[in-house]
């Protein structure tokens, strides 16, 4: 499940009610406020931040990076100098750099647990 923005929440509360393989929330507003669920994602989980998404402050990260704490299939990225939407090559926010990165690990993450099907 993947999602961006308000997709980003859905994608973790997909994670977190249903059986999705992964589970990739990109700048996910609100996801703080349904930290409770953090407890039921039972598949692999990416969050992915812009540190300076002023709707998004690290107050949320510190509270989404505390309810995934000692799990190795649940990592939180925030990337230096991207705002909100910095992986949309549309929006001035576009941040390449970052945008790369989190691709990078994205794929990696969908490899692992998808996989490439013959």
């Amino acid at each position: 499940m993947d999602g961006y923005c308000f997709g980003g929440l859905m994608a973790y509360i997909a994670a977190a009610r249903t059986d999705v393989l992964a589970a990739l929330c990109y700048y996910g507003g609100g996801i703080d406020t349904f930290i409770g669920e953090a407890k039921a994602v039972k598949c692999p989980i990416q969050l992915h931040f812009g540190a300076k998404d002023v709707a998004i402050p690290p107050q949320v990260w510190d509270k989404v990076r505390g309810a995934f704490a000692g799990r190795e299939d649940a990592e939180v990225f925030v990337y230096d100098g991207a705002a909100h939407g910095f992986n949309c090559p549309r929006r001035g926010s576009f941040h390449p750099e970052a945008s790369k990165l989190a691709r990078s690990r994205t794929l990696d993450l969908l490899r692992r647990t998808v996989g490439p099907r013959a």
